[in-house]
């Protein structure tokens, strides 16, 4: 059962640095009050409370990490000019999740917030949403589950970790790379050229130390020529390719369509007999053309 917070117990905490909150409920007045008592602290944590329709963390002068958890429609809006990590997860955010001034953000952990995040360096009249997460000062991204969020603008990242269905652009500097480690699992219910497309184009941001799983439904016959017309970008190098297949109606296209995509270092396939079977069939046969192509002098 929730405890209730009333604000008559509410003191002046000068010194203190680190405040959470866990299944209490109480109002935005009562969390206003509360946070004004404490104007130094440099971590909190706020976690399925109740009472709360909107979420207000403004003019935290010191707070370097917050970590919010909710499980119904609660607003979220965070003034944070220092704040540095960042934790959300939300169940049914339907007005979403709003940070100002996180000119100093270094990682951010989204889980299950779809097409209502936004980070501005700068304050915005709010007039629209943005399907992007935008950051220049981001090192380290998780996002889970958000599939709204089909851009990521992150110039200097280092580390990413996505799980979703949709594959979001992924935007960063291509003079100073330093994205070092990211783990991408996607879900292909729908799998076609456009879609190997956009994993090609996602994945040929990512460097060394890359590991993707994907989960297929169906694999269906893949277009090879349009997939060949999307736009050109660096060759993928994945280290680690997981890949797990249902049902398949025309394979041969889409291991095809899956290794230009990826072209993995090394390659878990988890699906039935005969699927591994026509899977590894297909290998064999693009490995026996390459080596032809070699005997005969031929170069792409």
């Amino acid at each position: 059962m929730p405890v209730s917070l009333s604000s008559g117990v509410l003191l002046n905490c000068n010194s203190l640095r680190k405040l959470s909150l866990s299944y209490v409920t109480l109002d935005e007045n009562i969390l206003q009050t509360l946070l004004n008592s404490c104007p130094l602290i440099v971590s909190f944590i706020l976690k399925f409370c109740s009472g709360l329709e909107k979420i207000e963390l403004p003019n935290l002068r010191k707070i370097k990490s917050v970590s919010i958890r909710i499980c119904k429609n609660q607003r979220v809006k965070i003034e944070a000019p220092t704040l540095e990590h960042l934790s959300y997860f939300g169940l049914c955010l339907s007005e979403g999740l709003v940070v100002t001034e996180c000119q100093n953000l270094k990682s951010l952990d989204l889980t299950h917030s779809p097409q209502n995040f936004n980070v501005y360096n700068d304050f915005s009249d709010g007039r629209e949403r943005f399907s992007t997460c935008k950051s220049g000062s981001l090192k380290i991204l998780k996002i889970r589950n958000c599939d709204g969020i089909k851009e990521i603008d992150a110039p200097n990242l280092v580390s990413i970790e996505y799980q979703g269905k949709q594959t979001p652009e992924l935007k960063i500097a291509r003079e100073s790379c330093q994205l070092k480690h990211s783990k991408i699992v996607l879900s292909g219910f729908h799998s076609d050229a456009a879609w190997f497309g956009k994993l090609q184009k996602f994945l040929s941001n990512s460097a060394s130390g890359s590991q993707v799983s994907l989960y297929f439904v169906d694999c269906a016959k893949i277009n090879m020529n349009d997939l060949l017309l999307h736009d050109r970008v660096a060759i993928p190098q994945v280290d680690v390719l997981d890949v797990k297949i249902e049902f398949y109606e025309e394979l041969p296209t889409f291991v095809d369509a899956l290794l230009l995509s990826c072209h993995p270092r090394r390659l878990n396939l988890s699906s039935s007999v005969k699927i591994n079977k026509c899977f590894i069939d297909r290998l064999m046969h693009l490995s026996h053309l390459l080596l032809m192509e070699g005997s005969l002098g031929i170069v792409n």
